[in-house]
């Protein structure tokens, strides 16, 4: 079986940039404390908030030298998959954090809607790039060996970053990956948190506006 081309330069775009929408969700969620009117959401999300502004301010110059260290090894055609590695594990880290603080404002009684609104848009790409890194790492690492652990509906013999990154947007809309089928027990499992992940949002995005339309 031929192997996947694992286009290294794209994923490392794409996880980059899930750090960016993740990083914008905790400014907003900064900016928007005051608007929490439960006491325990409150609590909870200044004490996320003060983490991040920690590691911001810590670990910010030693990122952006990594960053720039990933960027010339690419240049010069050495293999930065160990940094993409690292990237994206903690991009998954974080989606699942914020995915808590989301449950936790979705279940909390806010004085501004707007927050809410803000928080979900900026969600949205996290989980999405989060997901996809998730499974064009595992998936290529399968190919390299000669198996697989995604097959995708159409030919699959060479599939590109971009394939794993979109069978995880179609997440956005049908609750689960489509246009691909898991073969391995661990990508089962993945696709069917991933898509419990979607639906618990969704749910509870429409319980808040159906009890914001009954003045609840």
């Amino acid at each position: 079986m031929q192997r996947s081309p694992l286009s290294p330069g794209v994923a490392l775009v794409l996880v980059v940039c899930g750090h960016v929408f993740a990083s914008f969700f905790m400014r907003n969620l900064g900016a928007g404390l005051d608007g929490i009117a439960d006491p325990f959401a409150a609590k909870v999300a200044r004490s996320f908030y003060f983490l991040f502004n920690l590691t911001v301010t810590t670990l910010s110059p030693f990122m952006a030298l990594f960053l720039v260290f990933l960027v010339y090894r690419l240049w010069r055609g050495k293999t930065v998959q160990w940094g993409i590695d690292i990237l994206g594990g903690l991009l998954l880290l974080r989606c699942f954090v914020i995915f808590i603080l989301l449950n936790l404002l979705l279940l909390s009684q806010l004085r501004a809607g707007a927050l809410l609104l803000t928080q979900l848009i900026l969600f949205l790409p996290v989980i999405t790039l989060s997901f996809g890194w998730l499974y064009w790492r595992l998936d290529a690492a399968s190919r390299a060996r000669g198996e697989r652990q995604i097959r995708f509906a159409e030919d699959d013999d060479s599939p590109s970053v971009f394939d794993y990154f979109h069978i995880a947007t179609r997440t956005l809309l049908q609750f689960e990956p489509s246009g691909a089928s898991a073969v391995s027990k661990t990508m089962k499992t993945l696709f069917i948190i991933h898509g419990i992940m979607m639906l618990d949002l969704v749910a509870l995005t429409l319980s808040r506006a159906i009890a914001l339309a009954s003045g609840g």
